[in-house]
């Protein structure tokens, strides 16, 4: 662990050299037809060893979605608010409302983006593009908010060397139309990750660890409600799904459906592996700790199937906290009989039953 967040910090001193050589600031402006044209071109006017400024009284309206790539010792100080559109069924299915790609990006500024995120829920309506996606290389990327998120909130997909840092979400409905399918944050296809030092609120994962992940830290984050740390679901897909080195050390859940979380579908084929969660204080969590090779065959699969991924050398250390006033186990390991669960080591388990609290599984 010491080693992950010391390679962590001396990548930030690193970007911060090699961005205070930047030449060129390009302010972003504004387009009265569509401010994602003035976006793009902030972004391609500065992709090279320059610094995209978005001035923290500015406001942008983009009506396209933005997909900017190339970009190569870039430093993006995000200080303004970003509004993205209501629902308008052109966006249904989109990638991302903003997506980025490159090298040696350093992202700051304590800006906003809101999704507007209402108007999609009162449709019931979970195809919205995710707000932010990333796939980038030697970067720190933090110091934002993202509210009411039309769907999830920020994607990681094929990344290297990545830190996400002070990150503030928060998602929630205003009326009885729930906030379907806001997963916080998501990765995949990725390595040598960190996510640490952020607070989650949101309506479904606060992080959804998907297949090709390996050597993933995430620490010090605090999520409320939704449905805590997970990795998966996997095993959908006709390929098998591998995620190796994962470690989940010094976070918060509370009042969340599940506290910490692998789940993956009967019938799956691949491997999860060298995972650790460490120090977790669960605070009122329904499913406290939930480990499945059965997730989701009620609805789309056959609960009889007997094989899913191996699931091995797992330690759950020092989890603490209580659990809501629902009737589930504080712990549930629901492996296949031919899942291949080993290694498992389950240590200094301290949380508060209710008189509902089933025995463990």
């Amino acid at each position: 662990m010491v080693q992950i967040l010391s390679s962590g910090l001396s990548l930030i001193a690193t970007l911060l050299l090699a961005t205070s050589a930047a030449a060129k600031t390009c302010v972003v402006g504004n387009n009265k037809a569509d401010d994602s044209i003035a976006i793009t071109k902030a972004f391609n006017d500065c992709k090279t060893g320059g610094t995209v400024s978005f001035p923290k009284s500015g406001t942008w309206y983009p009506k396209s979605l933005i997909n900017v790539s190339g970009l190569n010792n870039v430093r993006i100080d995000f200080a303004g608010h970003i509004v993205l559109p209501p629902f308008d069924p052109k966006y249904k299915g989109g990638s991302a409302y903003l997506k980025i790609q490159g090298n040696n990006i350093h992202m700051s500024g304590g800006g906003t983006i809101t999704g507007n995120g209402q108007s999609w829920y009162d449709r019931k309506d979970n195809t919205a593009p995710i707000v932010f996606s990333a796939t980038a290389k030697n970067s720190v990327l933090g110091n934002f908010r993202i509210i009411n998120a039309p769907r999830g909130h920020i994607s990681d997909v094929g990344s290297e060397n990545v830190v996400y840092e002070n990150i503030y979400l928060r998602t929630r409905s205003t009326n009885s139309n729930f906030h379907r399918n806001t997963d916080a944050w998501g990765t995949a296809w990725s390595k040598n990750i960190i996510l640490r030092n952020s607070e989650f609120i949101v309506g479904d994962d606060c992080t959804a660890v998907s297949t090709g992940v390996t050597n993933l830290t995430v620490t010090n984050v605090k999520c409320i409600e939704g449905h805590g740390f997970s990795i998966g679901s996997l095993g959908r897909g006709t390929q098998p799904d591998y995620v190796k080195s994962v470690r989940f050390i010094n976070n918060e859940c509370h009042r969340c459906q599940n506290g910490i979380r692998i789940k993956t579908v009967p019938g799956g084929k691949g491997s999860i592996e060298d995972i650790r969660f460490q120090n977790v204080k669960l605070i009122a969590a329904e499913n406290p700790i939930a480990i499945t090779t059965h997730y989701w065959c009620e609805q789309n699969r056959n609960c009889n199937i007997d094989n899913s991924l191996s699931i091995k050398n797992v330690v759950i250390d020092n989890i603490s906290g209580s659990t809501s006033n629902k009737d589930m186990p504080v712990i549930s390991i629901d492996c296949s009989k031919r899942g291949l669960c080993s290694g498992f080591s389950v240590t200094r388990i301290n949380i508060q039953k209710n008189p509902k609290t089933k025995k463990n599984v």
